[in-house]
């Protein structure tokens, strides 16, 4: 097939599938090795039983390289009739069954093919795109011919862009390969087309009249005599024009190098004078250009594409939804157990929580209750000695018993033993309101051991009333409304909530 694709044909051809005793297998892979022997000898793709067939046969053993291989197939069919709608579809389908495979052979085919698709539309960023995958695709094939056709088809491309420069250096980086001369009137060709669109006719001519001595496929020799016409006609040389543009229709063609040759011919005819025979060929140019508006009006690929891939997305999303939905009665009910299972850790943690509350409240009132009681011993040592003491020496008698309990002359003392009692909030209170003062740290202390309030004014050496504002300026410094909130605050914050 790939050496000798005239003897596959032939051998092919004598062997009458219908008639031989194969099975389902072999059938479909003669059916596809036919059209494959079709195409590489440039024939028509003909009968589509024979690829229908196969294309069913692969669908049901998901043999996705065969399966590619016939959507390939079939799709090149739709495109030579120029249904390019329904052949993107099956381009995008041989793409799906063929990438995971990399058998780049055949998605530089796709690409190329997709690549003219594109190129008709005039969608000619993304014909490049397509062409420059397929030389891709084709370079690690290490098919160097194919990817210089596809080079040729990006230099095509930029003269349809008008971007003629562009075209010509793609079409001399082509021509930098030693290829068969096939290719080479191919490249004279798209070298004489260029330069007729840049009106460049003298290099134009010289290669347009040299393409046409060279072997050629399909449509080529149609599309040579056709760019001749024009030109001819362009610099007045009807006659020639005439003779190159009959020519061409004499040849396989499009309904593109068809409608254009009618156009020249009728032209030709107007200035000869001819008007009746005009007439019949303006009447075979509508025609064409009928067939044309048809094919123009299809989908564009890059829309097809996007359908496809929502297509693919949402099949994607169904499979995983119906997985979902399998999976998902199992991870609710482990979720379920789990659920159970740290509720009843969760109890007994909330349960080992209030004993350790219930614990250090315990343990906090014993510590406040324990310092209540030395200073009252304390004070029961002393209280003969004050009852005979005067005033004065009565408050130096306070004094000295609350330095002596509390360590309110020792700033340090007295803090770590109120951090201690009272879950350490002198430390808290440091840290989160660095403004307070050393009266308000020792007022703090004495409010939660609820000393009296005339023994808080002996202390921090206060009156009354000097206290009351003591206590609004700490209640501003932590941010509280006012002296109620500030005592609930503490005694929040001993308690450690």
């Amino acid at each position: 097939m790939e050496t000798a694709p005239d003897s596959a044909l032939h051998i092919l051809q004598h062997m009458h599938a219908d008639n031989l005793t194969l099975t389902s297998g072999d059938r479909a892979l003669y059916g596809l090795l036919m059209i494959q022997a079709l195409d590489k000898n440039n024939k028509p793709l003909k009968p589509d039983s024979l690829i229908n067939y196969s294309l069913d046969y692969y669908q049901g053993t998901n043999d996705k390289p065969r399966l590619a291989i016939c959507y390939f197939y079939k799709a090149r069919m739709y495109k030579n009739a120029q249904r390019y709608d329904d052949a993107t579809v099956l381009y995008l389908k041989a793409l799906d069954n063929s990438q995971d495979k990399k058998d780049y052979n055949l998605l530089g085919k796709i690409y190329a093919d997709m690549g003219d698709i594109c190129s008709f539309q005039k969608d000619y960023n993304e014909a490049l795109k397509k062409y420059q995958l397929s030389v891709d695709c084709f370079k690690s094939a290490r098919k160097t011919i194919d990817a210089s056709y596809s080079l040729l088809d990006i230099g095509r491309t930029y003269r349809l862009a008008k971007n003629y420069k562009a075209a010509l250096q793609y079409y001399r980086k082509a021509l930098a390969q030693p290829l068969d001369s096939i290719f080479s009137g191919v490249a004279m060709q798209e070298i004489g087309i260029n330069y007729y669109w840049a009106k460049q006719y003298d290099s134009a001519k010289y290669y347009l009249r040299k393409s046409v001595h060279f072997p050629y496929k399909t449509t080529n020799f149609a599309i040579r005599c056709n760019n001749l016409a024009d030109l001819y006609f362009d610099t007045e040389q009807y006659d020639s024009a005439y003779h190159y543009a009959s020519l061409a229709l004499k040849y396989p063609a499009n309904f593109f190098t068809q409608r254009e040759c009618y156009r020249i011919l009728a032209n030709t005819e107007y200035v000869q004078g001819d008007f009746k025979q005009m007439a019949v060929f303006m009447t075979q140019f509508q025609a064409c250009s009928d067939s044309v508006r048809k094919v123009e009006s299809q989908t564009k690929i890059t829309v097809l594409e996007d359908l496809h891939q929502t297509s693919e997305n949402a099949t994607k999303t169904k499979k995983y939804l119906g997985i979902l939905g399998m999976i998902l009665p199992i991870i609710i009910l482990i979720s379920l157990y789990i659920l159970y299972r740290l509720r009843k850790r969760n109890k007994g943690k909330e349960k080992e929580l209030e004993e350790a509350e219930v614990q250090i409240s315990a343990k906090q009132n014993l510590l406040v209750e324990s310092l209540i009681q030395k200073i009252e011993e304390t004070r029961a040592l002393y209280a003969s000695e004050y009852k005979k003491a005067s005033m004065p020496q009565r408050e130096l008698m306070d004094r000295e018993l609350y330095n002596t309990c509390l360590h309110v002359n020792d700033l340090d003392a007295f803090k770590k033993l109120m951090n201690k009692t009272f879950n350490n909030i002198i430390a808290a209170l440091e840290s989160n309101y660095s403004e307070i003062t050393r009266k308000e740290i020792i007022w703090s202390g004495l409010f939660l051991l609820d000393i009296p309030t005339q023994d808080m004014a002996l202390i921090l050496e206060s009156q009354p009333v000097s206290l009351y504002k003591l206590k609004q300026r700490l209640a501003q410094r932590l941010q509280l409304a006012n002296v109620k909130e500030l005592e609930q605050f503490l005694k929040i914050k001993s308690e450690g909530k």
